[in-house]
């Protein structure tokens, strides 16, 4: 495992959690735009908590040769 591995779900998650409101239509009612925003932070959540998942397994892995 490398550190692109670590990456790929660690920065979609970082912006899902900053900025949950991008992938809301503009024409979302209040309601709708709530349930949307909230969805998408536990979303965001869930892929940081991956990465910090692969982060660990990377480290546990025993490094031959380096």
């Amino acid at each position: 495992m490398t550190l692109i591995d670590v990456l790929i779900p660690l920065v979609p998650g970082v912006v899902l959690v900053a900025f949950p409101h991008v992938l809301t239509p503009k024409t979302a009612s209040a309601d709708d735009a709530a349930k949307r925003t909230s969805k998408t932070r536990k979303i965001g959540y869930v892929l940081v908590a991956v990465a910090a998942l692969y982060f660990f397994i990377m480290l546990a892995e025993p490094h031959v040769g380096h």
